[in-house]
């Protein structure tokens, strides 16, 4: 009974990991930000504000997953990145413009997520750049 049960554990965890690699075709978003909090936020509050309402809600807008990354070390003290992982460069595309603004739906995603992304401001404000790769 212990094997079946370690068995379709194993099973399920293979199956787990499986659906949540890369494909090729997916489109890489990495946004790096620089973070400025107002004074009365630790940078553990803000991470885990970005973290546990921000990026859920934008993960859903975007229809995309949403990757908060913290800094560990090295340089970026008050930098975080976010990974925004689309199926497809067309799938990105129906959000965001070639130069970068927000489509039509984009600013529906926008909206959706307004009142999530005002109260971060509150916290602090980002500001930064980002890149988007294409896996071969």
């Amino acid at each position: 009974m212990k094997k079946i049960i370690f068995l379709a554990a194993f099973a399920f965890a293979s199956i787990t990991v499986f659906s949540q690699s890369l494909q090729k075709g997916n489109l890489i978003g990495l946004h790096t930000t620089t973070v400025k909090l107002n004074g009365k936020t630790t940078m553990k509050q803000y991470v885990d504000f970005v973290s546990n309402k921000w990026a859920p809600i934008m993960s859903s807008a975007v229809n995309a997953d949403v990757h908060v990354l913290k800094y560990l070390r090295g340089d970026g003290a008050d930098k975080l990145c976010f990974i925004f992982v689309f199926k497809t460069e067309e799938d990105r595309n129906k959000f965001y413009n070639s130069d970068g603004s927000s489509s039509n739906l984009g600013k529906t995603a926008n909206a959706k997520t307004k009142a999530v992304s005002d109260e971060l401001t509150k916290l602090g404000t980002m500001t930064g750049g980002y890149t988007d790769w294409l896996v071969q």
